[in-house]
């Protein structure tokens, strides 16, 4: 029971880790239209795609960035492939650049690696430094992206004080997120075959019955794309004996490190409130932002490929 109750911390966690930075982080503000039902059914969501992509760290033994760079790309490619459909092309972004924008983009780099990973070893690291310098960095790249919001259609915009009230609550989801994470013990997690199968059964019924109907080309395009990360990370585990990086989260968290993290909001609103008063919308940051992260994110992924590809089976 014990072990059960742990999993069930870790991956719902993981999963708020995940839809901070994928959502939260993304959308930046409360938007109209918005709702805690919303919200928590958000998370669930999250959570199923965190299971399957702690399984996948598990079960290949993913030991260092590029690893985990493969498992965030089938994680992005699932959310945006499966769930929100942008994969196939979107209003904003003509496909095939939507196989990138915003999978390998935001999803992998940003929300798995970034907020996920390098946030939770910045936590438990014995230095303070390297929660500052996250926590900070994260600030300044949440409140210039939110400022790209005015320049939307429609224009999406709330005051200095509705931005810092979101992102102050988000931001304590975030920390009891990582607390949980910590208690859930990642070093020890096994998913079990009931787990895989319900997760896996949620994931595929609503490919067949949504995805498909709405985008008949989906399995054209987004099954080769799994199928080669899928390839990739086999090749990955076949070169690997090291611990995962499930091992490298065994330390516990540190407060002070924990407490860094109200810097992420207190920045991003700082940010957003001098630009959101001072400066007319600014069209360009968002398609700034998207080529930006775009090459990077592809960047990575190709890295994390070919290294892959060269591992050679241990003896």
């Amino acid at each position: 029971m014990q072990r059960f109750l742990r999993s069930i911390l870790l991956v719902l966690g993981s999963g708020f880790v995940l839809m901070f930075f994928s959502e939260t982080v993304f959308w930046s503000v409360w938007r109209p239209g918005d709702n805690l039902a919303g919200r928590i059914m958000a998370w669930v969501l999250y959570s199923i795609l965190a299971y399957l992509t702690l399984t996948l760290i598990r079960h290949f033994r993913l030991a260092d960035v590029w690893g985990v760079m493969l498992a965030g790309a089938f994680f992005g490619w699932i959310c945006e492939g499966v769930v929100a459909m942008t994969v196939f092309g979107d209003p904003s972004m003509p496909f095939p650049l939507t196989i990138v924008w915003t999978a390998l983009a935001w999803h992998a780099p940003i929300s798995l690696l970034v907020g996920w990973l390098a946030f939770g070893l910045a936590l438990r690291a014995r230095s303070l430094w390297p929660a500052l310098f996250l926590s900070g960095s994260l600030g300044l790249f949440w409140g210039a992206w939110a400022l790209g919001w005015p320049a939307d259609t429609p224009p999406i915009v709330v005051s200095p004080d509705e931005f810092a009230l979101h992102a102050g609550v988000a931001t304590l989801g975030l920390v009891l997120a990582h607390l949980a994470i910590a208690v859930g013990r990642p070093q020890g997690f096994e998913p079990s075959r009931v787990g895989l199968v319900l997760a896996g059964a949620a994931v595929l019924a609503f490919f067949a019955f949504i995805t498909v109907p709405a985008v008949p080309i989906a399995p054209l395009v987004l099954l080769p794309l799994l199928a080669l990360v899928w390839w990739t990370l086999q090749r990955y585990r076949a070169g690997k004996v090291e611990s995962s990086v499930l091992a490298q989260l065994a330390a516990p968290v540190r407060g002070a490190n924990l407490a860094t993290l109200a810097l992420m909001p207190a920045i991003a609103t700082a940010v957003y409130a001098a630009g959101s008063t001072t400066l007319p919308p600014m069209y360009f940051v968002h398609p700034s932002f998207a080529i930006i992260t775009s090459l990077a994110g592809l960047t990575l992924f190709i890295i994390a490929g070919i290294k892959a590809t060269r591992h050679r089976p241990s003896l």
